[in-house]
C-alpha cells in the first residue's frame, strides 16, 4: 500500500511536468526550504492552473507532495515589473515514517516573478489532513526560488 501510494504520487506528478515541458517557461525547477527541505518544481498548464511538486526531507525522513495549483494573477498590486500571484491549491502528501504518513493538503501562498530572469520566489503555507495510518493534522510551510527553462 505504501509503495503504490509513492508510486501514484511520483507518476502523477512527473506525467504532468513532462506534458507540458516541451514548452519555454513552462517548467521551473529549484529548491525549497521548510518542511519538506528539498527539490522543488512546478509546471504550467495555463495561466492561472499548475502543478508543483516536492521532494526532499523532513524530520530526517522522505517527504514527497504534489499540488494542484489555481493562480490569481490580479489579486495583488504591482509596483515594478513582474507578475505577484496569490495561489491556492489541495495535493497529496506521503512521508516514509515508522508508520507510512499519508495526507491532503491544502495549500496557499504567494509568488513573486521576476521576468527578466525567470525566477520564481515563493512563500507557501499548507495544512495538512493526516488519513493514515491514523487520523491527525500537520502542517507543511516554506519559501524558496525556481529557474523557469
Amino acid at each position: 500500500m505504501k509503495r503504490l501510494a509513492l508510486a501514484l504520487l511520483v507518476t502523477g506528478t512527473l506525467g504532468a511536468l513532462s506534458a507540458r515541458a516541451d514548452e519555454d517557461g513552462k517548467l521551473g525547477a529549484g529548491v525549497i526550504l521548510g518542511v519538506p527541505f528539498g527539490a522543488t518544481a512546478k509546471c504550467w498548464l495555463s495561466d492561472r492552473h499548475a502543478v508543483q511538486s516536492a521532494l526532499g526531507v523532513s524530520d530526517g525522513d522522505l517527504t514527497v507532495s504534489a499540488d494542484v495549483l489555481h493562480n490569481f494573477n490580479d489579486l495583488l498590486p504591482r509596483k515594478h515589473a513582474g507578475r505577484l500571484p496569490v495561489y491556492v491549491g489541495l495535493g497529496l502528501k506521503y512521508k516514509a515514517e515508522r508508520k507510512t504518513f499519508l495526507g491532503l493538503r491544502f495549500v496557499g501562498g504567494v509568488s513573486l516573478f521576476q521576468t527578466k530572469k525567470s525566477l520564481e520566489f515563493f512563500a507557501e503555507v499548507a495544512p495538512v489532513l493526516r488519513l493514515a495510518p491514523n487520523e491527525g493534522a500537520a502542517f507543511d510551510g516554506g519559501v524558496g526560488v525556481r529557474r523557469y527553462f
